[in-house]
């Protein structure tokens, strides 16, 4: 799927939730732009599905990433400001 496909997709969601007056459209874009920050932060991230997580401070971030690598030692990571 190109990223005029998903921001088609994105944008019919959108309508879909105003019509129907449920969600936040502003927290539902911001999703949506920081997963495509994301996903743009490497070419081999163009077919794949964002996951973002949000860390209370750097220690727990690094350690959800190092358990992670420890399972699955070829996940494509990515730190976003």
């Amino acid at each position: 799927m190109t990223l005029r496909d998903r921001c088609r997709e994105f944008n019919s969601m959108a309508q879909r939730n105003a019509i129907m007056r449920v969600g936040n459209p502003v927290d539902e874009l911001m999703a949506f732009v920081i997963a495509e920050t994301g996903r743009a932060a490497d070419a081999r991230l163009e077919e794949t599905l964002p996951l973002c997580l949000y860390f209370t401070d750097e220690a727990d971030r690094d350690e959800f990433v190092a358990a992670v690598q420890e399972i699955k030692p070829n996940m494509v990571m990515r730190k976003l400001p």
